[in-house]
Parts: C-alpha cells; sequence; structure tokens
C-alpha cells in the first residue's frame, strides 16, 4: 500500500466492507489494521482514481455510505496530506476501535524486516479482532517482494491469532491472472487452504478481492451472510464483476 492512494474509490470498498463487518458481529471487539507501507511512486500514477460522482452513478461499492464519502473526499485535491493513518479518525468518529500497527525502526516494509515485523505484532492485537493485511499488491507471486503478503506470514498471522478473529487480506488482480490461473480467486483460495487449513469466504470486484480466513465456523457463517447481503446493496457492480 502507498499513502498517495489513500482515499481513493478502491478505499470506499475497503473501509466501507470492514466498518460493515464490524457493526454486524458484534464479538469483534475492534479493527486491526497491519499495513506493509511501501514508498510513494514519483512517477507514473499518483492516485488519481477520485471521481466519486462516477463511483456512485457506477454502483460502485461503497457509494451508499455517505459518511465515508464524505470524509475521503477530503483528501481528493490536497496530496499532501494523503495519510492512511488518518482513516482512524473517521472509525473512531463511527464508534469503532482501530489499532493501527506500527513498526517502530522502519517507516517502510521491505522483505529485509519481514519475519521481524510480523513477530512483532502483540497477541492483544490479535485477539476478538478483524485483523486486516494490506500489502502493495496482494499474495506472493512466484517471487515474493516488498509488495506482496508471502504464504507463510498469512499462517504466522492464521496460527496466532485467537478463535474468536477474522484474517482479511487485500489482493489486487495481477496482470497475470490470465497466463496463470491459480492467481484467480479459486486458486488463491485453495492455496490459502493449504497453508493456513482452513477454506477462505472471499468477495471480488473487478479490481480488488478481500480474503477472509476465520477458525470458528459460526464466524464463517456470519461472514458469508454478511458478504451476500453486501453484494445485494451494489447488484450493477457485482452482477458484472467475478
Amino acid at each position: 500500500m502507498k499513502n498517495q492512494y489513500f482515499g481513493d474509490v478502491r478505499d470506499l470498498f475497503k473501509y466501507d466492507l470492514i466498518q460493515q463487518i464490524l457493526e454486524e458481529i458484534n464479538s469483534l471487539q475492534g479493527f486491526t489494521f497491519i499495513p506493509m507501507l511501501t514508498e510513494n511512486d514519483l512517477k507514473g500514477g499518483d492516485g488519481n482514481k477520485r471521481d466519486f460522482d462516477r463511483a456512485k452513478k457506477n454502483s460502485r461499492p461503497g457509494t451508499n455510505n455517505k459518511e465515508l464519502m464524505k470524509f475521503l473526499l477530503k483528501y481528493k485535491i490536497d496530496k499532501d496530506k494523503r495519510d492512511f493513518t488518518e482513516i482512524e479518525k473517521y472509525f473512531k468518529s463511527s464508534g469503532l476501535k482501530v489499532s493501527i500497527y506500527e513498526d517502530q525502526c522502519n517507516e517502510y516494509f521491505n522483505n529485509g524486516i519481514r519475519d521481524e515485523y510480523f513477530k512483532n505484532i502483540s497477541a492483544n492485537l490479535l485477539h476478538k479482532s478483524l485483523v486486516f493485511v494490506d500489502p502493495d499488491n496482494g499474495l506472493q507471486i512466484k517471487k515474493g517482494t516488498k509488495k506482496h503478503l508471502l504464504y507463510r506470514d498469512v499462517k504466522y498471522l492464521y496460527d496466532h491469532m485467537d478463535e474468536d478473529s477474522i484474517l482479511m487480506i487485500y489482493q489486487h488482480f495481477p496482470r497475470a491472472r490470465v497466463k496463470y490461473p491459480e492467481y484467480l480467486p479459486e486458486g488463491r483460495s485453495k492455496k490459502l487452504k493449504e497453508k493456513a487449513g482452513n477454506l477462505p469466504t472471499y468477495i471480488s470486484g473487478k479490481e480488488i478481492i478481500f480474503f477472509l480466513l476465520t477458525k470458528n465456523n459460526e464466524l464463517k457463517s456470519q461472514l458469508k451472510r454478511i458478504i451476500n447481503k453486501y453484494k445485494r446493496h451494489y447488484p450493477n457492480f457485482f452482477r458484472h464483476s467475478f
């Protein structure tokens, strides 16, 4: 993830879905945000997917959430103020507890700190929490980089979270998905089951997928109900999604 993309239309989907899960599963005591922050791109895209009017017209997920739309719109013009930690203000204003994990020694995530980074996450952040991991691109490909969450990272978090937590993973649709079907949701799900021992629930849009892993069958059933309900809120969008 990069600060320059904070507040774009994809964040509407991300944070609205997280909010829906937190509001509907009473046993969750909060939202643990585990960022994998990387440096901004100096060239190329700078986070310009911010046409919220068009997003609303196209029924993109999250556009029914007027308060979230209003909050994220503040970051459309002033690029220098784009900081993902600002989302804490939104969740607190909605009465929801959020804990953003910080590695005190490193501002940006890189492969050199990977194992230490995840092992330093305290146990209380993995207790009765929606644990959201936000890598730059998503799960590892054949050559995992700082932009990818490795399957061994997933296993570590899954093994250390408690029975009442949910592990949620951001995944951008990879460009190589046509050549490598294992990068599609079904392929990723099979790999996650192989590594974590449980088949995830997932919801996919046209650009991103969220995988959700639990140890608790009742939580998994609740998640499925929430996701099916969420899709009904945006039928035109999800009808044409993968």
